[in-house]
């Protein structure tokens, strides 16, 4: 149970030093999510190590999701609820963590849980911030902007995190490794609304099925 405790610990930490720049230093939202969203990725790709049984993930997991719903309600947190657009991606993240960390126990397989994590937790928000940045061939996606920049980004962020990952602790080949960068960049291409929380994670984890 204090492995459980001090990873709220962490997380609540992190949440009021957002909650700081966000108050005090004047920092918008969406860059606060960013921020959350990284280091929430970072500190998620521990589990593995130090927590051996699912209903610890569940219980970091439900707790977040709860207190997501409490402070959308009562407007808490701000630098990760207060954004103009409708988003369901912290929702999934932490359903996402919690399936990732399932499967590779019930699979025996720690890259079923660090590929999909470390790729939405990296190429994701870079592609956000270096396709705004650049705004390389603006593209229209279901009403939603996006840009050929930021696919580009995530595709070679993508590819040399999978690839660096795979020579160090696995066996794929490097047809797979370039067929799942490819696919979570088209599902990342294709999502809006927060939704590639959950297509990254989902086309990384199925290809992983049919190459293993």
């Amino acid at each position: 149970m204090i492995e459980v405790l001090i990873y709220s610990a962490l997380y609540l930490l992190l949440f009021g030093f957002t909650d700081l720049l966000y108050h005090q230093f004047k920092v918008d939202a969406n860059t606060t999510r960013k921020i959350v969203h990284i280091n929430t990725g970072l500190i998620a790709l521990s589990f593995p190590v130090y927590l051996q049984h699912l209903w610890q993930v569940a219980w970091l997991c439900i707790s977040f999701l709860l207190l997501m719903a409490v402070s959308e309600r009562f407007k808490w947190f701000k630098s990760i609820t207060a954004v103009d657009r409708k988003s369901y991606g912290s929702w999934l993240f932490a359903l996402v963590v919690l399936a990732c960390f399932y499967i590779q126990l019930n699979e025996g397989r720690t890259e079923f849980f660090y590929l999909p994590i470390l790729v939405l937790t990296i190429s994701d928000p870079l592609a956000a911030i270096l396709g705004k940045k650049l705004d390389y061939k603006p593209i229209n996606v279901f009403g939603h902007k996006k840009t050929v920049g930021g696919s580009l980004a995530f595709l070679c962020s993508a590819l040399l995190i999978l690839g660096i990952v795979n020579h160090l602790f696995y066996s794929l080949k490097l047809t797979e490794i370039l067929v799942m960068a490819v696919a979570a960049t088209v599902s990342e291409l294709l999502s809006t609304k927060g939704l590639d929380n959950l297509t990254i994670p989902a086309s990384i984890v199925i290809l992983l099925t049919l190459f293993i």
